[in-house]
């Protein structure tokens, strides 16, 4: 909600010209009050305008009502306005934020620093379109050190990674700025036809825009996987491992907990915190086999809440592996080398980027083909759709429908071979 305060405001008196009207001064979100009179004071129609009001306020989620002011209302007011219903709104249910809000927070920076002191009433399709082809058309760059040819010194340059964003991605931050001012049609704080105009805009096509395409996710073979695993450090590994025997979500592997696992049966069954669908109400199973319980059992511990996979348990065993390896006698001062208060500490459970970013650089340094981790949800509904059904598939991999587990597992070229052998 707008204002975290559960206050309501309260119903007062307001003398203008002579006359006593009934008031009621709320909260504008911005650090402002907006004073709305209700008519004459005491009265009963007074009181059920306030009523009337204090109701709209609430189902606008303390939003004020701006029928009055909307002609005024700025694209970073209107942005500030979301932002605080967005943090309400998208987090899970043990109150955590979902990684929504950095989605939104890209998607709404162009639109800020283009047209954020613009009236939100008058941002319309042409705009929009200007903000997609900066999006085809700015260059993405990163901070790297190099040597200076004449000095020697290492300093930082910004060196261009690639031009514009892929065709998929602009298609949702444009979406996203659509969702911005449907959230403000809703709440009555820009007019419906601001929206109409903004819906009139198609999203760009394959093949038929300037922007980049991407190629479309492959299953990744065993044998490539096999090559990286020695590369990698042994907790990620193992986490590569269950994804390769399981299908789940690599945001699902990191969250995992002896409590939310059941071990009753010969089959276990994963049922995590939360997942990609848990804000629609439904469930996620994972079955673990005996080859995932045995990867699973190496990390399992008296503490049952605790993650299995931590990042602060894999620094430590890598610094004691260190420690052992020395040759050399440890001196007095070096028995404890950690800081008191480092400015980065190891995190409880693993990002799911920092996954993917550890298995692309074991790629590049041992001249391996690069491939992330989400291709292996690929591999393994397809080896699933091909040895058990397109449902069994759909079932392993927690899709409602049976469309997209389409998408993620590949046709079977072997039984296209038989059909033509039979037929000529």
């Amino acid at each position: 909600m707008a204002n975290q305060s559960r206050h309501v405001p309260s119903y007062r008196c307001k003398k203008s010209n002579g006359r006593k009207y009934g008031c009621v001064s709320l909260p504008d979100g911005r650090g402002g009050r907006h004073d709305i009179l209700l008519g004459k004071f005491g009265t009963k129609e007074s009181r059920a305008e306030y009523a009337r009001v204090i109701a709209e306020w609430e189902a606008a989620d303390r939003v004020v009502p701006k029928a009055e002011t909307a002609l005024d209302l700025t694209i970073n007011e209107l942005i500030h306005d979301y932002w605080n219903h967005a943090k309400q709104h998208y987090r899970h249910a043990d109150g955590t934020p979902t990684n929504e809000l950095n989605d939104l927070r890209l998607s709404f920076r162009p639109l800020k620093t283009t047209y954020g002191h613009t009236a939100a009433r008058s941002f319309g399709p042409l705009a929009l379109k200007a903000i997609r082809q900066q999006l085809i058309t700015k260059p993405i760059t990163t901070r790297i050190r190099v040597a200076d040819p004449e000095t020697g010194q290492r300093v930082w340059r910004k060196k261009v990674l690639r031009i514009g964003l892929a065709r998929g991605v602009i298609n949702q931050r444009i979406n996203r700025i659509r969702r911005l001012f449907r959230w403000a049609v809703e709440n009555e704080l820009v007019p419906s036809s601001v929206l109409e105009g903004l819906r009139a805009v198609e999203g760009l096509k394959l093949g038929r825009s300037a922007a980049r395409e991407t190629a479309r996710v492959r299953p990744v073979s065993t044998a490539l996987v096999e090559d990286t695993l020695p590369h990698l450090a042994p907790t990620i590994a193992d986490i590569v491992r269950l994804l390769m025997l399981t299908g789940m979500r690599c945001g699902e592997a990191v969250i995992m907990r002896g409590c939310d696992i059941d071990m009753a049966g010969a089959v276990w069954l994963f049922r995590p915190a939360h997942h990609k669908l848990s804000h629609a109400g439904r469930d996620r199973i994972v079955a673990l086999g005996p080859r995932a319980q045995a990867i699973i059992r190496r990390y399992l511990g008296t503490d049952m809440q605790r993650f299995l996979f931590s990042p602060r348990d894999s620094v430590r065993s890598f610094r004691q592996c260190q420690r052992e390896a020395r040759k050399s006698p440890v001196q007095p001062s070096q028995r404890n080398r950690a800081k008191r208060n480092p400015r980065r500490k190891p995190r409880e459970c693993y990002d799911v980027r920092a996954i993917a970013h550890s298995v692309r650089r074991a790629c590049i340094k041992h001249e391996l083909e690069c491939w992330h981790p989400h291709q292996l949800r690929h591999t393994v509904a397809s080896e699933i759709r091909k040895q058990f059904g397109l449902d069994a598939a759909r079932a392993a991999l927690g899709h409602h429908g049976a469309a997209i587990t389409s998408h993620y597992a590949e046709l079977d070229a072997g039984k296209v071979v038989q059909v033509a052998a039979k037929l000529g």
